[in-house]
This record gives structure tokens, C-alpha cells and sequence, in this order.
């Protein structure tokens, strides 16, 4: 029985730590998905995305850490009432999963976030300098240089 307790466990903690290196390089692609954004957008770089990084790493591997946590304690109690010994680290790969999933929704999210406020950012800024007159003073210059293409009745309609 003694001899049980321990069996398995570097096997469970092997894939423990698959688990975090995956963790990691699910955060890797999203900083540097958010850095090739904001490098197309123009924006500054600064330091604070990579401190915001550097604590979602902390964050992000001490939760699969307190997954493996539980996965040892599970693997022991296991071990000491039942027959055979508990390999698995589902809490661990549980964990995992759930975070890499939170990183590829914000890589998402991200670009689409950004691209929404950019075209929101596009017409309030059109809204502000056009009035209603300049867009149909323009609409019907446009209208008058295609007038050969079957236009002409919404230039004989009445503005109002």
C-alpha cells in the first residue's frame, strides 16, 4: 500500500507541466497578436502591456498550480481508499483548458473590439464635420457625374 501512494506521480506531473507550458504559449500568442495590432494600428508601445502580461502569467499559472495541488491531494486520498492509484491530473488539464480558452476568446475579442471602435471613432468624426446638406450636396454631385446610368429620377425627387 505504501509503495502505491507514490506511484504515478512524476507520470501525473509531466503532464501537470505540459499543462503550464501550454498556459504560457496560449498567453505568448496573445500578447503578441495584441502587440502586431497595435503596431498596425500605429499605436505606442509601452511597458504596461508587458506588466500586464507578466501578472496574467502569475495569475494564470498559480491557478493551474492550485490545480495540481488538488490533483496530488486527490491522487493521495486515492491511493489510501482505493485498490489502485489515480494518474490523472484533471483539475490540472481542467484548468488548462479553461485558461487557453479565456486567451484564444481574447485574442478575438481583441481585433474585434478594436476594429468596432475604430469605425465608430470613423463616422463620429465624419458626423461631426458633414450636415445633412454637405452629404446630399455631394450625393448629387456624384449623381450628376454618373447621369447617363439611369440616375436621374432620384435627382428630379424633391429633398425634403
Amino acid at each position: 500500500m505504501k509503495e502505491l501512494i507514490f506511484e504515478g506521480l512524476g507520470l501525473m506531473y509531466m503532464l501537470a507541466v505540459i499543462v503550464m507550458i501550454t498556459v504560457a504559449v496560449a498567453i505568448g500568442i496573445d500578447f503578441v497578436s495584441g502587440w502586431r495590432k497595435a503596431k498596425l494600428r500605429g499605436d505606442e508601445h509601452t511597458s504596461y502591456a508587458a506588466s500586464r502580461t507578466f501578472t496574467k502569467i502569475l495569475i494564470y499559472e498559480g491557478i493551474v498550480l492550485i490545480g495540481i495541488c488538488m490533483d496530488t491531494m486527490i491522487h493521495f486520498a486515492w491511493a489510501q481508499f482505493m485498490d489502485s492509484a489515480y494518474y490523472a491530473p484533471l483539475a490540472s488539464v481542467s484548468f488548462g483548458l479553461i485558461l487557453c480558452v479565456v486567451e484564444a476568446w481574447s485574442v478575438k475579442e481583441k481585433a474585434d473590439k478594436k476594429q468596432r471602435k475604430r469605425m465608430e471613432d470613423a463616422a463620429t468624426a465624419l458626423a461631426a464635420v458633414l450636415d445633412k446638406e454637405t452629404i446630399l450636396t455631394l450625393l448629387k454631385n456624384r449623381l450628376r457625374e454618373t447621369e447617363g446610368e439611369g440616375h436621374r429620377e432620384v435627382l428630379d425627387k424633391d429633398d425634403n
